[in-house]
């Protein structure tokens, strides 16, 4: 009687071992390291090419204070044209509190910018 039983349990057991064996590791023998997160110039560089100026200023205020070098002017630079540009597009839409808040964004980046240095209107040049 015993034989006849394991010829009958053979068939239900091996299926079981066999799933067994398959889920004995859950994670892939080849993981990857979780990705590292963004250095603060490659954050820098995502939100000007988005066009998040408020935080790509933010951003560039954090890499003045933690990472001091060459780089800096060539952000403060490109950061001062992009608010100066979205100054242009709020005067061609007629927003003037907008064109007015990213000419003084970008005024406050390059200051000695001559095309960010208007005229008076008595003719004299403005005092940065």
């Amino acid at each position: 009687m015993p034989a006849s039983l394991l010829r009958h349990l053979a068939p239900l057991l091996l299926p079981l071992v066999l799933a067994a064996c398959q889920h004995g590791s859950t994670e892939p023998a080849d993981s990857a390291p979780p990705p590292s997160p963004p250095s603060l110039s490659q954050e820098f560089e995502r939100q000007l090419g988005e066009g998040d100026l408020p935080a790509a200023t933010a951003s560039f205020k954090r890499l003045q204070l933690e990472q001091p070098g060459p780089a800096l002017e060539t952000y403060q630079r490109r950061l001062s044209e992009a608010w100066l540009k979205r100054g242009e597009q709020a005067l061609e839409r007629g927003d003037m509190s907008a064109a007015a808040t990213a000419l003084n964004n970008a005024r406050a980046l390059m200051p000695k910018a001559p095309s960010l240095n208007l005229p008076r209107q008595n003719g004299a040049p403005a005092k940065p």
